[in-house]
Parts: structure tokens; sequence; C-alpha cells
């Protein structure tokens, strides 16, 4: 724990607590209070606290706990306040270059400047999880390797199979009293899935805990694949261990912009990434010629100025296509690399100026996609069916 300024910073690691005390430790995180280090710490609010989860989510891969717990907004802190604290981190032990560093070693980021409320953020891990290092499919060999709490009861597992493109009905199987669990003393409980698949080029595994989903996964035959883009890629980028380093962990803004039109490619569209300076980072086709423009964003700080820029060129583009006489509609996506909780925007705003914002978790999801060939004209028609979906059901 050190402090900084007006800030104090540190960080806790418990290597274990009673389920008593874990327990104790939630409901008052629940309430907006926290025992660290031996500090009371309480957060402010004007009113009640605000409760947000993603445990609600339908379309999410992996399933833990979670609570969002927040308080009053923030406020933004003066020039000469993000100065001092700055230079007080420089000469703290250990150092930091400055509050965005700490935030990044945190993994946290600073709500103050974001605008975003006073919060705590609740995460559980599942008792029982897949292990992807050790998982893979192989000519129609599937590996799945598991592990549990150790005093976890096995029998809430349940785990089911597809294989694609499979053989009709005969591809979807509950393989939980398959999984091979073994013992060992003062450990995690490994678990093993072994079995002989008929035409898996993927195979997606589902895992449940007492009828609750914990993690969906696709598993792919790095030698199969239908979508020639795809392999081509894969040829030159294994695993496209690049192009999702720079899309869903983006370092810098040029690279994150590389990675969504090369995403863009894979999933079937026509694409160029701008020179000139004064026009939309990414400009798009479909095969059937339909248009939509991409701005590229890392920040919060410039969300707005990108959301602006994104809703001046598409009008632009618009005009100056029906002038030409094409009477083409044009789309608008901003592509943002932070996951959706940590943008702060309203959706009403997006819906009113037509434009589909991609999170990070919706450019994971791409990746899923990626394999099979997509349609790149009912992707389009189906963003912009859901803007008017959503704009009606608000109006």
């Amino acid at each position: 724990m050190a402090k900084a300024g007006n800030l104090l910073v540190g960080q806790e690691i418990i290597p274990s607590l009673s389920s008593a005390e874990i327990l104790t430790r939630l409901k008052n995180a629940i309430n907006g209070e926290l025992n660290v280090n031996g500090l009371q710490l309480k957060i402010q609010t004007s009113s009640d606290l605000d409760y947000y989860s993603e445990t609600s989510h339908q379309n999410t891969w992996f399933s833990e706990l979670h609570l969002l717990v927040s308080g009053s907004q923030l406020n933004m802190p003066s020039a000469s306040e993000i100065t001092s604290n700055d230079n007080s981190l420089r000469c703290s032990t250990p150092p930091f270059d400055g509050l965005a560093d700490l935030c990044s070693w945190l993994q946290l980021t600073d709500g103050r400047i974001s605008g975003r409320a006073a919060s705590i953020n609740l995460r559980v891990g599942p008792p029982v999880d897949m292990i992807f290092e050790s998982s893979n499919l192989h000519e129609n060999n599937f590996k799945l390797s598991l592990t549990a709490h150790p005093k976890f009861d096995i029998s809430k597992v349940g785990l089911a199979t597809r294989e694609f493109p499979g053989s009709g009905l005969e591809s979807r199987k509950q393989s939980s009293k398959l999984i091979s669990w073994k013992r060992i003393k003062g450990g995690l409980r490994p678990g093993l899935l072994g079995m002989k698949l008929t035409n898996a080029d993927s195979v997606l595994a589902m895992l449940t805990v007492g009828g609750r989903t914990i993690r969906r996964q696709w598993f792919n035959d790095p030698n199969k694949a239908i979508n020639a883009r795809y392999v081509a890629t894969q040829l030159f980028d294994k695993d496209l261990k690049q192009l999702r380093q720079a899309v869903l962990e983006p370092t810098d803004s040029f690279r994150f912009e590389q990675g969504i039109a090369s995403l863009l490619y894979l999933l079937g569209f026509s694409n160029a990434i701008q020179v000139e300076t004064q026009a939309p980072d990414i400009l798009v086709t479909s095969p059937n010629g339909k248009v939509a423009i991409v701005e590229c964003t890392m920040k919060i700080s410039d969300f707005q100025t990108k959301l602006g820029k994104l809703v001046d060129r598409r009008n632009a583009l618009m005009a100056s296509l029906n002038a030409t006489g094409h009477n083409l509609r044009v789309d608008a996506f901003l592509a943002c690399g932070l996951p959706k909780a940590q943008i702060a925007i309203e959706d009403r705003q997006l819906i009113n100026h037509k434009v589909t914002l991609l999170c990070r978790e919706d450019i994971s999801n791409a990746f899923l996609q990626l394999r099979i060939p997509t349609n790149p004209d009912d992707m389009l028609d189906k963003a912009a069916a859901k803007l008017t979906e959503v704009k009606n059901s608000i109006a």
C-alpha cells in the first residue's frame, strides 16, 4: 500500500480464506465496503448504491459470477492534482511512471478521467473449468482437459459436445460421464475427456455446473477450415496469434486499426485502410456492393470525437453517393478495444446517430465465425435491423 498525493493505492493478495470469511467479504463488498490491508474503505454515494451484473448476458462464452457495485460519480481531478500524483508515483517505492503506468499494472482504469462512478467490481470464478493449453482437436480425435476445486462435487458437472460439420443429431452428445477424474492430494483435481469423432473440423464444448453455463468454447482442427481466407491468413500468422494480440490486447492504435481491417477481410468483406487523414479509418464493401465505414479507437478520452467524425463522414459519403446516382445505405461502425462496461457512452446516443458499437466482446466473438464463410451482406443487414429494433423499443 502506498500514498501518492491524495490517492491511496495498493494491492492485497490473500493465499486462502475460509468459506465464512469469503462470504463475509462478499456481503460487505455488496454493501459498498472493503477491508483492505487493515483499512476500512467505503464507496461514497448521495443515494442508494447502483448494481449491474454481466451474469444475465445470454451470449457470453465464459460465465463467472459478477456484480458491479457503484456509488456517486467521481470528480474530475485538476491538472495540478494529476501532475502532483504522477510526480509522487515516480518517487514512490516501487516507482511508477505516473498514474497511467500504475493503472496499467493493476489492470484498472482511472474512473475520474472517464467520468465513471466509484465502484467495486466483484468476480467469483467457477469451481471447474477447461484448460485450453492441453486441449486439442486433431484428425477427429478430441481431447479436453479440465480442472476442479478439490472439494467440489464433480457429479454436478455437465458437459455437452457438438462436432461440426458432423453428421446430424449424432454429432450432439452429453459427454460428462466420459470424463476421467483423478485426485491429487492437496491440489486441484484434474479431469480428462477423450472422444473419437466422425466428421469434425471443429467441436463446441459446453460446460455447466448444476445446470448453469460456465463456459462455451470452440476447439478447431488447425489443418481443417472451410474459409479459404482463414487458411491463407493462418499460413503467415499461426493460430492468428498476432491478429488476436493486435485487436484484443491493443497497445498501438495503428496496429489495432490494421487488425480490425484484417478481421473484416477474414469475415468476407473487401476493405481498405485510408491513407488520407481526413477520412474514415477503414472503408468497407460487401460482395453485393453495400458500403460501410469504420472508425477505430483504443481510448475513452477520444470516444466522442471519434463518434462525431464517424457521423460526419458517413453523412458526407451518403451525400456524395446519392449525387452520383448511387442510392446506397452507408453503415457506420465504431470499433473500440475496451470492454463494454468500461465505455462511458449511452446506447441511446449511438442509436440516434445510427452507429453500431463493436466493443472488445464483439471483436472476440468475431473470431468464432472465421473458420466458416459468412455472408457479409447479411451481417450488415442484421446490424442495421438491430439498430432500428432497439430504437423503436425505446421510442
